[in-house]
This record gives C-alpha cells, structure tokens and sequence, in this order.
C-alpha cells in the first residue's frame, strides 16, 4: 500500500471513530433487545386507565401492554425479555424515545404526521380513538360556556379545539390533569377540557359520581386517534409494534382495560369513527 492509500486510509477511518464511536448507532431495536434482553418502555403516571398510580402500584393498559409484547418477544427472540418501565410525560415522550431512552412510548399520543417530522419519530397504527370534550358541573349543563372560564392541560392537542370553538372563554392551563378536575368540583372554573377516556378515568379515579358531573357537548370538539410512539427509521420495530397491537395478544390486553368503558365511550367512539 502506498503512502498516499495509507493516508487515505487513516483519515477515513479517524472519520468514522469521531463521528460513529461505536457500532450501536447502527443497531435496530430489535438487535439491542436481542442483546440485552430488557425492553424499554415508557408510560405515563398520569393517564388513568393508561398508565396511573394508585395504592397497589403503577398500573394501566401500558403496564398490560408492554408485558404481553416482552412474553411475546421473548418467544420471537428466544430469550427471556423484561421489561424496564420509564415514567414518561407530555412533556419528554417524544424526546426519551428519540434519544433511546425507551424503545417505545405508550400512552394517550394523539397521532400526528406534522408532529412526527418536527419530533424525528413516528407513530405506530392506532391502537384508540376519542375525542376532545368539557367536564362540567350538572348545574353548569346549560351554561354558555364562550363567557365562562375553562381549563385545559399544558401542551395537550385540545387547546388548539378549546381555542377555536370558545375564542371568548378564559382558558387556564393546569400543570396536571387532576388539578384542572378538582378545579371544577370546587367550582374554581367552568370547565376542563380534555380526551373523553382520560376526563372519565381521572373522575373515576378522584372518586367522583358521575351523576354529578356532565360531559360536553355531545359531540366531540375534536377526534384524536392514538398511537404509539416509536423512533423514526426502524421499520422492522415499526412492523413488529403493528403486528403485535394486531394479534390476538395485544387485542386481550385492549379488551382488559377498555371493553368495559365502550359503553360510557360509544356515542364519542362511533362520532369520531365515521
């Protein structure tokens, strides 16, 4: 080899030890789980019904979710697969997963191709569909709501529908979905809007009766299908998700958490369907 190759050769290879370090960059999520045997899933805390906390621990569809794909793993991979839960947020969900924190976010993510380019990171098949409504006091029912003061949750899609239907209303933003709930019971504002599964999940939760509390209107502001979070460019990860939310294991793990709440959610269900 000449002088000139050999010094070809060094710089491109002092080239990729700055810019590729290690071969992981180049590893799908498939292989790292293959290697480590752990999948990494984050979930929320605060999406009752999808990811909560409660006396007994951290529970919800994703807890459900994320062990059913690991038992199915482990069979694909042939080795045992635990799961490795990290506490998402509305906030990080998008970000934990685009740096490979988790291999995948689970959680009421409302699917959108915009959000999808601007986060680097994409969205599996829907796996729910609901819509954005206003959780009232029974008296409240018949107010007009464009001159009251409503609530929504900070950097949640249904600001965009609050803003749009009721220009005139006081729109306070709550940290928390909780917060925003018990600031309707205490009659601090009109009301809060929000998904229809998470204001029922967050009224259940709070122990609070239905038959005090309405949900308007009866159709939804807005219809948001949910989906996975997943990173971008790996579609052999992509298809397994899909295939798995498909399978008869992920439609138990559905059925578990959400077949007895289609009846609460068929009128918002069937709406945002058509």
């Amino acid at each position: 080899m000449n002088k000139r190759l050999k010094l070809i050769f060094l710089t491109s290879s002092i080239i990729c030890t700055v810019l590729f370090p290690s071969a992981s960059w180049a590893q799908t999520v498939l292989q790292e789980i293959q290697q480590t045997g752990v999948l990494k899933v984050g979930i929320r805390k605060d999406a009752v019904f999808f990811g909560y906390e409660d006396g007994q621990g951290w529970k919800g569809y994703c807890t459900t979710f994320a062990d059913a794909l690991a038992n199915s793993l482990s069979r694909r991979l042939n080795r045992n697969i635990t799961v490795a839960a990290v506490r998402s947020t509305i906030q990080n969900r998008e970000a934990i997963v685009r740096n490979g924190s988790v291999h995948i976010e689970c959680g009421p993510n409302t699917i959108s191709s915009a959000k999808e380019q601007v986060e680097n990171i994409k969205y599996s098949q829907a796996f729910f569909i609901t819509g954005t409504q206003l959780l009232v006091k029974n008296q409240n029912r018949n107010v007009n709501l464009s001159n009251t003061s409503i609530g929504v949750l900070q950097g949640s899609a249904n600001l965009a529908a609050v803003a749009r239907v009721y220009p005139r209303a006081e729109i306070v933003q709550f940290p928390e979905r909780y917060l925003g709930i018990t600031a309707v019971s205490n009659g601090k504002i009109t009301a809060f809007a929000g998904d229809t599964v998470l204001l029922v999940g967050e009224a259940v939760r709070q122990g609070l009766s239905v038959d005090n509390f309405a949900l308007l209107p009866s159709q939804p502001l807005s219809c948001d299908v949910y989906g996975m979070i997943l990173p971008a460019n790996d579609s052999q990860w992509q298809n397994s998700v899909n295939s798995f939310i498909n399978s008869s294991e992920g439609k138990q793990a559905w059925g578990t958490w959400f077949g007895g709440l289609v009846p609460y959610l068929k009128a918002t269900i069937d709406y945002c369907s058509r």
